[in-house]
């Protein structure tokens, strides 16, 4: 039940996290009638925050038919990743540049949680020193407008749940530790072109396991739709 006064941006809160997370999949219909009761609000906040999330791409309007979470496409899919690794290697050699001292010992907090992790097979716990390591970075970069773009980005697809997907492979958990190792070492050193290269160097290996995951699970619920 939403209590608070801005009725509008909560609800729109609250189906952005449920898309962003997957709890809705690509592809769901949203009730408008539904969710208001859900949410113990009328159908208008409802309503605006369909708006809101149309304009950052997370559902789709479609007349006659009803709003739409967003199923992105294999291309579409690539595209995504191809720019997130361009803003987050920006954003590793904005901190190394900028050294900004609190950011640095969140990623160094983060990589030692990610070394007991590996030690301990804790996929839970890297996943989660993973976000803090990313968060770090993208706050160190010190640029609202970078991190806006970031954000809405990763918001596009249900991101932390196929991160998942790629530490799963075999050996991957301890190269994508290495990763990070890398590009924490480059960060401390001030090199923001190595920095920069790192990050990207990671973001792309990073893809390819997360873009096969996605790509199964498109051609899933694409499968599920047809047998409907």
């Amino acid at each position: 039940m939403i209590l608070t006064t801005s009725i509008t941006t909560q609800v729109t809160n609250a189906i952005r996290e449920a898309i962003v997370t997957g709890e809705f999949e690509p592809g769901r219909k949203l009730s408008e009638f539904e969710l208001s009761e859900h949410y113990k609000v009328s159908r208008t906040p409802v309503r605006e925050a369909f708006k809101q999330l149309e304009r950052e791409g997370l559902v789709e309007i479609i007349p006659r038919v009803g709003t739409c979470v967003t199923k992105p496409t294999e291309k579409e899919i690539a595209e995504l990743f191809t720019v997130k690794e361009v803003l987050e290697g920006l954003a590793a050699g904005l901190l190394a540049e900028n050294r900004h001292v609190k950011e640095i010992d969140d990623l160094q907090k983060a990589v030692q949680s990610m070394e007991k992790a590996v030690q301990s097979s804790d996929h839970k716990q890297f996943v989660e020193a993973n976000n803090a390591f990313h968060e770090a970075v993208i706050n160190g970069a010190n640029n609202s407008k970078l991190s806006f773009m970031l954000n809405m980005l990763i918001n596009q697809i249900p991101y932390n749940r196929y991160v998942y997907l790629s530490i799963e492979v075999p050996n991957r958990l301890e190269k994508s530790l290495k990763e990070h190792q890398f590009i924490l070492e480059t960060i401390l050193s001030g090199n923001r072109e190595a920095a920069e290269k790192a990050m990207r160097e990671h973001v792309r290996a990073s893809a390819m396991q997360l873009q096969k995951g996605i790509s199964q699970k498109l051609r899933e619920i694409n499968l599920k739709e047809e047998n409907i």
